[in-house]
């Protein structure tokens, strides 16, 4: 099977890469990048013959699908802007889809393209990293196990232990963080969407070792988008989605002195975006991913919580996915934690596994139970614990 990873230079396309080349039924992988000189480095990082590099930019339209004819998938790790010109790259190219997450608002503009992609008998799975992607797998799994459910709360924590790291580096998209921090969150509840002002909501909860109780706070996501719709014959009255461990305030720090806004700023005779040069700068300072001679050493675990109920008792359904970095790839646990699955689901695509036609999000489209097995052979945990009468 041949698999293009676009923006597979990135923190989180990368681990797709080196996942999928490590993989037995993949033949080829094509990872995709602006920059040919940083696609280069990190090839020879991998060191996996199956792995050739293409230089492309995804706003071109022609170049896009030419890149994607002949694959059987297209992972899109690309920040979540571009997803829908993407997507209809692939439409012309004639190649099943996934992506990492398009922040609620793109998610569902992205899921009115499913009459197309169905009528080109193509599928197409928006959100398929970790949160969104595990987190939607294993909402299935739980909601499909109780006769009801009226309430499924999603949220994720991390710890860092790495020895020697600076005091700042990013391992997860900036952008996205600072789109998170900047827009309203959306929650379902009492059947009813409504807006909730981003990082309100606070709410301490306890999580396996070595997370311990980790503050949670409201931020915009994928999953409530999908979720209500998809559980809607459940009965699903109330979601939301939380996020919150160490470091996520200081985030919040540089969004308050104005570094997330697009809005050009004049310095002396150059006008330039305070986001865009934050970004630039922490790249001249090799703090996007883990710098050269640092080992990573932290972890991640996101959760959702299904309330329902089973055979007329009130019951909860609580999973747990536990991820932790991976040294030989100087990956970091989120980074692992969303390249990997994308490759998962990535290989079931490819494989015709997966069935169903069209924009589908992974609860509708996965079968739970092999995908968390393959999570498991890749050493990530999978815990559930279920309480009766709650």
């Amino acid at each position: 099977m041949k698999i293009v990873v676009l923006g597979g230079t990135g923190l989180t396309g990368r681990c797709a890469v080196r996942d999928l080349s490590e993989s037995s039924e993949v033949s080829e992988v094509v990872m995709t990048s602006r920059s040919l000189e940083k696609a280069q480095r990190i090839a020879d990082e991998i060191k996996s013959k199956k792995v050739s590099i293409a230089q492309i930019d995804v706003t071109k339209h022609d170049d896009t699908v030419r890149i994607l004819r002949g694959a059987d998938v297209a992972l899109n790790a690309v920040q979540y802007y571009y997803n829908l010109d993407i997507m209809r790259a692939a439409l012309e190219a004639k190649v099943h889809y996934l992506d990492l997450g398009g922040l609620f608002h793109v998610a569902l503009k992205q899921l009115k393209l499913n009459d197309k992609f169905r009528e080109a008998g193509l599928t197409a799975i928006p959100g398929i990293g970790e949160c969104p992607g595990i987190t939607n797998v294993m909402a299935r799994y739980a909601v499909d196990r109780l006769d009801s459910v009226e309430t499924i709360l999603v949220r994720d924590t991390w710890m860092d232990f790495t020895e020697g790291a600076p005091p700042f580096m990013v391992t997860w998209s900036l952008s996205t963080l600072f789109d998170e921090m900047t827009t309203p969150a959306m929650i379902f509840e009492n059947g009813q969407y409504k807006k909730v002002p981003p990082l309100s909501g606070k709410e301490t909860m306890t999580f396996p070792e070595p997370f311990g109780s980790q503050d949670q706070y409201y931020t915009i996501h994928s999953e409530p988008a999908t979720f209500p719709d998809s559980f809607k014959k459940k009965g699903i009255r109330n979601v939301n989605w939380k996020e919150g461990g160490p470091g996520l305030l200081d985030i919040k720090i540089l969004v308050d002195a104005g570094l997330a806004s697009e809005e050009p700023l004049r310095v002396r005779d150059t006008e330039i975006s305070p986001r865009q040069f934050l970004l630039k700068l922490l790249d001249s300072q090799n703090l996007m991913g883990c710098p050269e001679g640092v080992t990573p050493d932290d972890w991640e675990v996101t959760r959702i919580i299904a309330i329902g109920k089973k055979n007329g008792k009130k019951v909860s359904r609580t999973m747990d996915s536990v991820f932790r970095s991976k040294a030989h790839w100087r990956a970091t646990a989120g980074e692992v934690a969303v390249g990997v699955p994308a490759s998962i689901a990535a290989q079931m695509l490819a494989r015709g596994d997966i069935k169903v036609k069209g924009v589908i999000p992974p609860e509708n489209c996965i079968d739970p139970e092999p995908f968390i097995a393959e999570l498991g052979k890749r050493d990530i945990k999978t815990l559930e614990t279920i309480k009766i009468n709650v």
